[in-house]
């Protein structure tokens, strides 16, 4: 990285063109554009993607002129206006937006001929998701969903466990969190938070943590089908959107799995993971272990797989062919599983499937 020393004393980034990939070879910078400089936009895929050094953060196209003029502070061009945005020198875009713009913006990226990085949700519909991986395949880009969990602490301690072996034969999953109210506060003050609660924007927490816990099952069961979705979502208490949901999943090997979030719950459970296998059982995190027991024994870890830079391995994978962590199909499976909750709570009975 190259950095400037300003007359004030603060230090700017200023990328070099060039950085050197896992390889050790050469790699031309990826000049990126993001449309919604939200609060994820600013305070984590902006620093984190000039921290890999693989990108050249370019410009923000936002509709808000507070946020424009805040992206101007930090080094960045910024407009309103997307299709100008698409037709600059931008080979990457970053969809930071509310959820229910997912589809229009990456339909429109895709024709454009732009790789993107899209936040979870991939789209509020199967179709939607479907329809958004059909455009990228055909243009020839790359799509990847930040499926930012994929990472979490407490998910990397349970998969290092299952690939050990220490369960045996999983029985069963239980990923689930409980709270008392939906995760409005998070957004920044001058955009309208309340998109989060509200249908007609892709709000609920379905939407919201249910790509988050799905995913994580999904990984965990890699190589396994699910044939079976029981979908429990419901509107209780918040906005117009729902704001619980339990998703219960029969795998093609006979693994029952639930993910499960609600915001209405004011006693919860200490614990977000139960797992069963034919050996031991699985529960935690608890402090910064997972629980392991058997029949005779009882066994705290924190041993965990190995963390990537999704940023990174993005990079990587669009200048050198690095294998995506989140691919394509993986993210459109979680929309299917979300879908097919969906389509099992409307008909209020599980719904046969091939995901």
């Amino acid at each position: 990285m190259v950095f400037d020393v300003l007359n004030d004393g603060d230090i700017a980034f200023r990328p070099s063109g060039r950085q050197t990939g896992r390889d050790g070879k050469s790699m031309k910078l990826i000049r990126t554009g993001i449309v919604g400089f939200g609060a994820m936009a600013e305070k984590h895929h902006l620093p984190k993607m000039r921290e890999t050094g693989l990108f050249e953060m370019v410009s923000v196209c936002d509709i808000t002129p507070s946020r424009r003029a805040l992206a101007e502070t930090m080094g960045l061009k910024a407009t309103a206006d997307l299709d100008a945005f698409l037709a600059s020198d931008i080979e990457l875009v970053v969809i930071a937006t509310h959820s229910s713009t997912h589809h229009e913006l990456a339909l429109k990226a895709a024709a454009a001929g732009r790789h993107m990085l899209i936040e979870k949700p991939l789209a509020v519909s199967g179709k939607q998701a479907e329809e958004m991986t059909a455009a990228a395949g055909k243009a020839g880009v790359v799509m990847m969903t930040y499926h930012n969990r994929h990472f979490d602490p407490d998910y990397r301690m349970v998969k290092s466990a299952v690939r050990d072996g220490l369960l045996g034969d999983i029985v069963s999953i239980e990923n689930r969190t409980f709270g008392a109210r939906p995760a409005v506060g998070f957004g920044v003050k001058d955009y309208n938070q309340e998109w989060r609660i509200t249908a007609a924007h892709g709000g609920g927490t379905l939407l919201d943590f249910g790509p988050h816990w799905t995913e994580q099952i999904l990984d965990l069961m890699e190589g396994q089908s699910v044939i079976q979705v029981f979908g429990d979502v419901r509107h209780v208490r918040w906005g117009d959107a729902d704001d619980h949901f339990r998703i219960d999943m029969v795998f093609s090997n006979g693994v029952r799995a639930a993910a499960a979030k609600s915001d209405i719950a004011y006693g919860v459970p200490p614990l977000k993971w139960i797992i069963l296998g034919n050996r031991a059982t699985l529960r935690g995190p608890q402090e910064d272990r997972i629980v392991i027991s058997g029949p005779d024994y009882e066994l705290r870890r924190a041993t965990a797989v190995e963390e990537t830079s999704l940023h990174a391995n993005l990079a990587r994978h669009i200048r050198n062919g690095e294998p995506l962590v989140i691919t394509p199909q993986h993210a459109l499976r979680v929309m299917r599983v979300l879908q097919a909750a969906i389509d099992s709570a409307g008909a209020g009975r599980s719904v046969e499937v091939n995901i």
